[in-house]
């Protein structure tokens, strides 16, 4: 009994009662197995859940022969759907990711994009006093390769979608020398991505003596992100199970990102008078992410409920400049990095491809 495998995709062939798996089958390979009794058995490609098979003895004359059918896991799934889908039509696995695997490294890469570090210096506020703002931040876009994300690097996905993150801030002083800052993303669709993001931090001055300035800032955030990443418009104008739409998409996906972290960073800058207060600034952080990926996506005759689950460490530097306007308004200007690790597919080293981008703050205190 062989299975063939004939796509562009690798997959991992396992018999729905455990007793048979594959391992990985590497595109335009094969794998084989002798003297199984598995008439009638259902199998299912471990890495493409919505992707199931079964399989069919035929008999000769004088003896049994026991063949599976030699096709992909793509092929089967669409020959079959119609007749699974009437067992079961939503398929929903949860999985647990690696903080490397390629779906984690897209998590992480956005999620970083909006973490709240940087930009304002360590300044102790009056209780009481508001500053509101505006962030800006640039959102670099990613290559083909680096699209590759889906199914552990193997599917490309519609990710290059906003090409900026802006979010309204407001920074308010509190009592002991801390200050409070909040940041929402709210739900309005642009970039055919709808947010619901509150990020929130607290922090305080330690050192201010000389022009020298230090501090640190605890922050964190949680919400989602909305979007047809994995069943964009861009594939649905070709035949499900086609080069073009190999994932078998029938209609737009409303994918579902989660985005949470919490992290701390110290921060340090120095006012120079003579400069008209000219204030370069350093932050250094370590943050904590928790991600969700939950798929929501028709394919194949199949509503795809995958929810992917990550976790991990990641460590952040920030630096840049802030200048005051006028005594209300300011403004600050921060690029920002953090190394990212990804494994791009199973078989290739770590690396690392970190994000660098830019962000601007403008602020008004009003009191």
């Amino acid at each position: 009994m062989t299975w063939h495998k004939n796509d562009s995709t690798r997959h991992h062939i396992l018999l729905d009662d455990g007793s048979l798996e594959t391992g990985d089958i590497a595109p335009g390979g094969s794998s084989s197995a002798k003297s199984l009794d598995v008439s009638g058995a259902q199998y299912h490609c471990t890495i493409h859940p919505t992707m199931v098979g079964s399989i069919n003895v035929m008999t000769a004359v004088g003896r049994s022969l026991r063949r599976a059918a030699g096709m992909s896991c793509a092929l089967l799934i669409a020959l079959s759907a119609h007749a699974a889908s009437a067992q079961s039509s939503v398929v929903a696995p949860i999985e647990h990711l690696s903080f490397d695997r390629p779906e984690a490294w897209a998590s992480k890469y956005f999620n970083s994009t909006l973490l709240l570090s940087g930009l304002e210096t360590p300044e102790e506020l009056r209780p009481g006093s508001v500053a509101i703002g505006f962030e800006l931040g640039w959102v670099p876009a990613l290559s083909p390769a680096q699209e590759r994300v889906g199914f552990d690097g193997t599917k490309q996905e519609d990710l290059n979608k906003a090409p900026i993150v802006a979010r309204p801030r407001v920074r308010v002083g509190l009592p002991w020398g801390l200050s409070v800052i909040v940041a929402v993303n709210p739900p309005i669709k642009t970039f055919g991505i709808t947010p619901r993001l509150l990020a929130a931090g607290l922090e305080r001055r330690m050192y201010d003596r000389d022009g020298w300035r230090l501090g640190w800032r605890a922050y964190g955030q949680f919400g989602t992100a909305t979007s047809a990443y994995t069943c964009p418009a861009g594939v649905l104008g070709f035949p499900p199970g086609s080069p073009n739409n190999s994932y078998g998409c029938e209609s737009l996906s409303s994918d579902v990102a989660t985005l949470r972290y919490i992290g701390g960073e110290v921060q340090g800058a120095r006012r120079v008078a003579a400069l008209r207060g000219l204030t370069p600034h350093l932050s250094v952080g370590v943050n904590y992410m928790n991600d969700v990926f939950q798929v929501n996506a028709r394919t194949f005759g199949y509503l795809d409920r995958t929810r992917l689950q990550t976790d991990g460490v990641t460590v952040s530097v920030s630096g840049g400049v802030g200048y005051p306007l006028t005594n209300r308004i300011s403004i600050a200007v921060d690029g920002f990095y953090t190394p990212l690790t990804v494994r791009r597919t199973f078989d290739a080293p770590v690396s690392n491809d970190g994000l660098f981008n830019v962000r601007a703050l403008v602020s008004y205190r009003v009191h």
